[in-house]
């Protein structure tokens, strides 16, 4: 079955953010699949340096999925040929990226807009890749006037496809509004092939809610995860306790500086992973995004990412931390809180 190969809590691709130390991580607390960023089928046929690092896997190759875009049937093929050679046992191909530079391409989710180039691509990527688990990520339709999800989820499954990850959301919305989910509902009922939700699966509440009402076989976290990498391992303990979509109990104030002190740990590892990686100037460029996301909700929050946004080094950031570990920065009583803690 799919989900004994993917599970059911899964780190979405996302531009910027799922490089391979971010992945890494997100693997070792919690996340029982993950994806690549979003890579270029062109590119990485071309052996193009910067598309070639976005697939790095190492070790973990065997619980990461390769991300595929374009808009060419042949060439998407190609790719999932060529990324199936490589090692990955899972392929995904975006169907629903919604950014202008790949719209434009006619690739992401300039394809809802044509059925039969969709199937074309499905039926292509599906021939070159019979032995690998094949799976596309999409929208609900491209705008208002053509919101199509269960006409492009049939002609997936008549592919062959194994299984979805749906964002119900339209391409004109961006990421704009609230992902309605009662769509996901919709589509899990019309497929026998799983379908996953994806789109504000901000929490472990939202996460556990989002399955219970709509029967997907499992949750994408994409936004929800950056800079707390482990929300996978929340979301498990959760799962497994029948926590139904109920906030968490509030912890005395001993527990929860004990817990951040953990989370502020991990993050910091993050940060020497990223360093490894991409060396320490650009590593302290992409931890950034993760430490604005932790840092909300805090007394002070406002200084605190002022401070990151400032920092000029790793080191600098890394002193950041150690002071809101050592630091009198409790959550305040509001509605960030429950993202943090």
């Amino acid at each position: 079955m799919i989900k004994d190969k993917i599970g059911g809590q899964i780190l979405a691709p996302m531009a910027g953010i799922t490089g391979f130390p971010f992945r890494k991580i997100s693997l070792k607390y919690g996340a029982e699949f993950c994806f690549t960023e979003m890579i270029s089928a062109d590119g990485f046929l071309h052996n193009d340096k910067a598309t070639l690092e976005l697939t790095e896997a190492g070790k973990d190759i065997d619980a990461t999925g390769i991300q595929l875009f374009g808009s060419v049937p042949d060439a998407l093929a190609l790719a999932a040929k060529k990324a199936a050679d490589k090692g990955f046992k899972v392929i995904d191909i975006n169907m629903g990226c919604p950014v202008k530079k790949v719209v434009k391409t006619g690739a992401g989710s300039a394809i809802l807009k044509d059925g039969k180039k969709f199937f074309l691509i499905a039926e292509a990527v599906r021939h070159a890749v019979k032995d690998c688990i094949f799976t596309i990520k999409t929208r609900s339709g491209f705008d208002e006037n053509s919101v199509n999800f269960i006409e492009i989820g049939k002609i997936a499954e008549s592919c062959g496809v194994d299984a979805i990850f749906f964002h119900p959301r339209t391409r004109a919305m961006m990421f704009g509004g609230a992902a309605d989910h009662s769509l996901t509902k919709r589509l899990k009922d019309a497929l026998a092939i799983p379908v996953y939700a994806s789109g504000d699966v901000f929490t472990v509440e939202s996460a556990l809610k989002i399955k219970k009402n709509t029967g997907a076989d499992g949750v994408m976290f994409a936004r929800g995860a950056i800079g707390k990498p482990w929300i996978f391992a929340e979301h498990s303990r959760a799962a497994l306790s029948g926590a139904e979509g109920a906030p968490a109990a509030a912890g005395s104030a001993d527990t929860t500086a004990l817990e951040l002190k953990r989370k502020i740990d991990i993050i910091i590892e993050l940060m020497e992973e990223m360093s490894l990686f991409y060396g320490k100037e650009r590593g302290c460029g992409l931890i950034r995004p993760h430490l604005y996301n932790l840092l909300k909700g805090f007394r002070g929050s406002k200084e605190l990412r002022r401070s990151v946004n400032d920092a000029k080094s790793g080191k600098e950031l890394a002193n950041i931390l150690k002071t809101l570990s050592e630091g009198d920065f409790f959550l305040d009583n509001n509605d960030n809180a429950v993202d943090i803690i």
